[in-house]
C-alpha cells in the first residue's frame, strides 16, 4: 500500500514537471499580445531616393502624404556588419505626439532573418539609433528600410501608425564572397 502511494506521488510529480516544461517550450506558439490597434497609414516616397548613395544623402529621403511626413537619414559607414547611425525625422507639429518608432531591414526575394531595431526618442523629438545590416551570402546590397512610427492623435487618445518603405543600396561589404 505504501509503495502504491509513493508510485502515485512520484508519477504526479513527474507529470507536473513534464507539463511545466511543455508549457515553457510551447509558449512561443501563443499569439503575441495586441500591440497596436489604431489606423495604419502607409506614406508614399516623394521620389526615388537612396539615403546612402544619392548626391543629396545628407538631406535624407522623405515619405509623405497630405498631412503626414517622415524623413530617413543614414550616416557613417553604411555597409554590412558595420554599425551606422540612423535618424527618423518627423514634422515639428507631431514630435511630441510620437511615442515609438522602429526600422526593419529586408531584402526583396531573400530571407535575411529578423533585422528589426527599436529607435530611441531623442531630446529634439527625432528618433534614432545605431543599427547593423547583416551580410548577404551572395553579395547583394539592395535593401528596404521599413519604417514605422506610432503617433498619438489629439482627439481622445486615438493612435495612428505611420509606415514607409524606403529602398536603398548599401556600400559593398568588405567581406569577400565566392
Amino acid at each position: 500500500m505504501r509503495q502504491t502511494k509513493m508510485w502515485w506521488l512520484a508519477s504526479a510529480l513527474v507529470a507536473l514537471v513534464l507539463g511545466g516544461v511543455l508549457l515553457l517550450d510551447f509558449s512561443s506558439l501563443r499569439a503575441p499580445p495586441a500591440v497596436f490597434s489604431g489606423a495604419v497609414v502607409s506614406l508614399p516616397l516623394l521620389s526615388d531616393c537612396n539615403p546612402v548613395l544619392s548626391p543629396h544623402a545628407q538631406e535624407g529621403c522623405r515619405a509623405q502624404d497630405s498631412s503626414r511626413a517622415m524623413t530617413l537619414k543614414m550616416s557613417g559607414d553604411v555597409r554590412p556588419l558595420r554599425p551606422f547611425e540612423l535618424r527618423l525625422i518627423l514634422p515639428e507639429t507631431v514630435r511630441t505626439q510620437a511615442t515609438e518608432a522602429s526600422v526593419e531591414f529586408v531584402m526583396v526575394g531573400m530571407d535575411m532573418g529578423i533585422n528589426r531595431y527599436t529607435l530611441l526618442k531623442q531630446a529634439n523629438g527625432d528618433f534614432g539609433g545605431k543599427v547593423i545590416l547583416p551580410v548577404c551570402s551572395i553579395g547583394r546590397s539592395d535593401w528596404v528600410a521599413k519604417l514605422s512610427v506610432v503617433v498619438s492623435l489629439a482627439d481622445g487618445g486615438a493612435q495612428e501608425m505611420w509606415t514607409a518603405e524606403m529602398p536603398f543600396t548599401a556600400e559593398p561589404s568588405v567581406v569577400a564572397h565566392d
